[in-house]
């Protein structure tokens, strides 16, 4: 059995040995030459892409609207690039910019059959009020080059049903599922066609399908929202790429090791063939321990970003040059430590100052009276003796001089006639 490689390179030297052996009709190819050509081309076509694994999904969601009218949506996605759209007002594709082929099925009026008589069988066979119904079928080619397909169905966001294109039988996902799988393995000619598409049709499809190559841009955006506790914040990483190396998303920096509930959503599909991955971690607002960092790994190069503190909106959630409560109370708390510290030991000096400059209080004059009377005598030593008895054990000596000076002052205007002779009294 001829390989594909093989037969494209024969068709190869087939139109090369023709280009050169009809150098003068280069522009006027005969219909059988254009076949060839035609077919060189699918063949490289087909050899681009059985290159690599590739995935083909189609996804339909439909529901009942009021008024009992059915609603119809189905996304057909190639490698998780949404290549086509269609709704169930037109029924008919309308590809995305991202699609190059332009020989895919244009009419999706299966599908919409499909969804619509579901919605009306389920709703019989099963105890559950039906809002909701999702299918999502399709193909897989291994690297190998071997295809698998599979055709799963849920009701409300719970799975229903999946079928084996194989047998050609129905699997219940929930005990509610076993009537619907009965009625629907009877059905035989719809499991056939439905058996035919996964493994034939999809995998032709898939064959044919082609991407327009789109230049690699990764996008990363940091931002955080507030949480019900004022000292918590959400942080975010989201990133946008075309790259489909795209892989590693990560928290680095300072604070990356105070953050908790990390959590990494793996890659989803984004707009025009892109990626979006998204990093989510709860950090404290109280106590900024450090920066934090958002970084994306791809197969070519790597990005960083540091979070500026502020929200999706611009609003700041964290000052850099904020001080923490922490910081501040113990700065605080030295201070007044510091100051009562200091107000102890200037009293203390100045009672020091007061009981040093403080002078004894002048005697009690009643007392003085009665120790004149006493000290009415004319022995100097039983004088000294009452004088260091007024004065205490460790008199003041000048007061005591004053005080004995005074005494014989006294003395004298009483009792010396000389003194009475040179003074007038």
């Amino acid at each position: 059995m001829l390989t594909p490689f093989f037969l494209c390179f024969v068709l190869f030297v087939r139109s090369v040995v023709f280009l050169f052996c009809r150098p003068f009709k280069f522009f006027k190819w005969p219909p059988m030459e254009k076949k060839w050509i035609h077919i060189l081309l699918s063949c490289f076509l087909l050899s681009a892409a059985e290159s690599g694994p590739h995935c083909l999904v189609f996804l339909s969601t439909g529901c009942l609207q009021p008024g009992g009218r059915p609603w119809f949506d189905q996304l057909t996605v190639f490698d998780d690039v949404p290549i086509s759209e269609c709704d169930g007002s037109t029924r008919t594709e309308t590809f995305k910019p991202a699609l190059e082929s332009a020989n895919l099925q244009s009419s999706c009026e299966l599908s919409f059959s499909d969804i619509t008589e579901s919605l009306r069988v389920i709703q019989s066979l099963i105890n559950t009020t039906v809002y909701v119904v999702q299918r999502r079928r399709g193909c897989v080619r291994r690297a190998d080059g071997k295809n698998s397909g599979f055709d799963a169905w849920s009701v409300n966001g719970e799975d229903l049903v999946t079928f084996d294109p194989k047998s050609q039988t129905w699997t219940p996902q929930s005990p509610s599922a076993e009537t619907l799988k009965k009625k629907w393995d009877k059905n035989r000619a719809r499991n056939v066609a439905f058996s035919r598409f996964i493994r034939e049709q999809c995998p032709d499809t898939m064959r044919r399908i082609k991407l327009r190559s789109v230049e690699s841009k990764t996008d990363l955006v940091v931002f955080a929202k507030p949480l019900a506790d004022p000292s918590l914040a959400l942080l975010t990483c989201h990133v946008t790429s075309t790259d489909r190396s795209t892989g590693s998303l990560s928290l680095i920096g300072d604070g990356s090791s105070s953050a908790v509930r990390i959590l990494v959503t793996k890659p989803l599909p984004g707009p025009e063939g892109s990626l979006i991955l998204r990093l989510t971690a709860q950090i404290s607002l109280r106590r900024h321990t450090g920066s934090y960092r958002c970084s994306v790994q791809t197969a070519t190069h790597n990005i960083s970003l540091l979070w500026d503190g502020k929200t999706l909106d611009g609003r700041a959630l964290l000052q850099e040059s904020k001080v923490s409560w922490e910081v501040l109370t113990i700065i605080l708390g030295v201070l007044s430590v510091a100051l009562t510290a200091f107000s102890v030991y200037r009293a203390l000096k100045y009672l020091v100052t007061c009981v040093q400059q403080r002078r004894p209080r002048p005697p009690d004059p009643v007392l003085v009276e009665q120790f004149s009377r006493m000290l009415n005598v004319h022995s100097p030593d039983l004088q000294n003796v009452l004088v260091s008895f007024i004065q205490g054990s460790e008199p003041n000596r000048e007061l005591q001089n004053n005080w004995i000076e005074w005494i014989s002052l006294r003395d004298k205007r009483r009792n010396d006639p000389e003194y009475y002779g040179g003074h007038n009294v």
